[in-house]
């Protein structure tokens, strides 16, 4: 059994994960340090974590189809290109050994704290690669399938920079895509946790409801300014002390 107040804790991180999540990305980086301060090893918070990650955008994908900001047929033509590699990504996971997986996770980690605060000129200069190779984007979904299906964090900024890359329409719309994608490729990613008995269902179905509540919000509102630093100053805090844990105990 674990002590009561977890539960509230795991569904209070999975609000604030779906609501970042649909938003842009990194959200996922909050619930996953705390499914391993619950007592998870690194992998099967890492596994169980995709209950919620599948929830929030199987959700907000929904809501972004009754609104006509996603091409269906397309953007479901750019998630079968995620497919294998988010399979793929999700069994190297389980199978890496765990100290070596817990390095991994803590740089990923770092690096989606760092990516909160990118300067808004360098982001926009980045958003203007040149667009002579369009049949890259994908090649580019394959590896971004995997990188979802191993790790997940900060994969949503990822997604909107390379469909920003190559698409040339508007960051709604590219947001609304993102989702699309990510729901659809988390769905084999999670049954072959599944398969491998890595997901912790009571703890993961927490965080899940928590992110199904967050992300209904956040894909009718807009976050505010004030709102959107606290986000990012709270996620960036439970990183760094759940990175020191991981690395150094």
């Amino acid at each position: 059994m674990h002590d009561w107040w977890l539960y509230p804790l795991l569904f209070g991180g999975g609000l604030v994960a779906g609501f970042v999540n649909v938003l842009a990305g990194a959200g996922s980086a909050l619930p996953l340090p705390l499914l391993i301060f619950a007592g998870l090893s690194p992998a099967v918070a890492n596994a169980s974590n995709r209950i919620g990650i599948l929830a929030e955008n199987a959700l907000a994908s929904r809501h972004f189809l009754m609104k006509d900001l996603v091409a269906p047929r397309f953007a479901a033509g750019l998630a079968l290109w995620t497919l294998p590699g988010a399979i793929l990504g999700a069994w190297s996971s389980v199978h890496l050994g765990s100290t070596l997986f817990q390095r991994i996770l803590v740089l990923v980690l770092l690096f989606s704290a760092v990516t909160l605060y990118l300067p808004a000129d360098l982001a926009r200069r980045l958003h203007r690669l040149p667009q002579r190779y369009p049949a890259a984007i994908y090649p580019a979904m394959l590896l971004l399938g995997f990188y979802g299906g191993f790790i997940q964090a900060g994969i949503g900024f990822l997604f909107i920079f390379v469909l920003r890359a190559f698409l040339d329409i508007p960051l709604a719309r590219i947001n609304a895509h993102k989702t699309f994608i990510i729901a659809l490729y988390t769905l084999p990613a999670l049954l072959v946790f599944v398969l491998l008995h890595q997901v912790d269902w009571l703890l993961g179905g927490i965080v899940g409801a928590g992110a199904v509540v967050g992300a209904h919000f956040s894909s009718k509102l807009t976050l505010s300014r004030h709102g959107e630093l606290w986000i990012k100053i709270v996620v960036t805090l439970v990183i760094l002390a759940m990175g020191i844990r991981l690395w150094f105990f």
